[in-house]
């Protein structure tokens, strides 16, 4: 018959409620903490944010508690809204797609843009969705734009929430993929954009901002300072486009590209992702922004069939809630190189143009 020591009983008893307590303590914290996130958090946080890329000078955060659980969940406890399945359509995608692929697409007449009735004519739009809500980008294509270019001043805004992502070949060192050298990270890709829409005679504001270095969390709140400024100093501004670059890495250590070729040359895809008001902050004009992405998709497929991916509706806001013209775009991935994304750029901004000057 076994027999425990009375005192030997009480110490384990008594270590095993505090544990508990402990325990007990902890969960209520992380709750509470939770709660007060999702009510006030404003980060919206990307995918992307899930990989720990690391840092523009090759370094990466230090690693606790909450670093190992988001790395082994897939989720960080301190941000409820990266919960993996808020992003299992994306990965399901990028898993699926072969990290070389190239797809030959005819190219069209680089001088030509659609007009009106093929832009509001759409040839089936794909759309990964993110959300519960029903959309029909088809029939949005039909439907007029609330938006009025002019020339009292600027129009189009451009920045970028991670500034230092670049592309492959190109980082600081060889797995960070972050660059603080504006001639190989998304301000690059940014002056490319603007170029093409001031070229059309739409002036461009492109404010180059870095906002993920030398801290990578809380990128998105910095550049929502960032974008009201400039909505301030600038109030004819209509659209805001946030651009990106994807990332995704394989379990072999490939990285994810995204590549067709227009004209024979080797072009980066391009995502718009169009944020809403599924996970309950203020978004009122989200269907605006989706309508625009449609139209701009719409566009492209038709000047460079191939070089778009799905539309990303997605559950977060990403800060898409400052105008009816806001979208955010994803040149390319960590796999493309420089080239390709600027490549992928400059056809996505003779889209954007075509939509804007062919309204009516």
């Amino acid at each position: 018959m076994l027999r425990i020591n009375k005192k030997t009983a009480l110490k384990t008893i008594s270590a095993a409620a505090v544990i508990v307590a402990v325990s007990v303590y902890a969960v209520k914290t992380c709750i509470t903490r939770t709660r007060t996130e999702m009510v006030f958090n404003e980060e919206d946080i990307p995918y992307k944010e899930l990989l720990n890329e690391g840092l523009p000078d090759g370094s990466r955060e230090p690693e606790g508690v909450g670093e190992l659980v988001r790395k082994l969940l897939g989720f960080d406890v301190r941000e409820p809204e990266t919960i993996i399945e808020s992003y299992s359509s994306v990965f399901d995608e990028m898993e699926t797609a072969p990290p070389e692929a190239v797809t030959a697409s005819p190219a069209p007449e680089t001088d030509a843009l659609p007009t009106f009735g093929e832009i509001c004519s759409s040839t089936g739009i794909s759309v990964s969705n993110a959300t519960s809500y029903a959309v029909n980008a088809d029939a949005l294509c039909s439907e007029p734009l609330n938006i009025t270019l002019d020339e009292s001043g600027p129009q189009i805004l451009i920045v970028h929430t991670h500034t230092t992502e670049c592309y492959s070949g190109d980082g600081m060192s060889d797995d960070s993929e972050r660059s603080v050298d504006e001639a190989k990270n998304m301000v690059a890709i940014g002056e490319i954009m603007k170029s093409v829409f001031e070229g059309y005679g739409i002036e461009c504001v492109h404010d180059t901002t870095v906002h993920d270095y030398p801290t990578y969390q809380g990128a998105y709140t910095r550049e929502f300072e960032t974008v009201k400024k400039n909505m301030s100093e600038y109030p004819s501004v209509k659209l805001v486009f946030d651009v990106h670059r994807d990332a995704f890495v394989y379990n072999d250590g490939s990285k994810l590209r995204v590549a067709c070729e227009i004209d024979g040359v080797p072009t980066a895809k391009v995502m718009i992702v169009c944020g809403t008001d599924a996970m309950g902050l203020s978004h009122p004009q989200w269907r605006e922004n989706f309508k625009l992405a449609s139209k701009i998709q719409n566009a492209a497929q038709i000047m460079y069939p191939g070089m778009m991916r799905p539309i990303n509706l997605r559950r977060e806001r990403f800060n898409m809630h400052t105008t009816n013209g806001s979208l955010l775009f994803e040149v390319g991935s960590n796999g493309n190189t420089l080239a390709e994304a600027k490549e992928g750029a400059e056809n996505v901004a003779r889209a954007v143009a075509a939509v804007l000057m062919n309204q009516n």
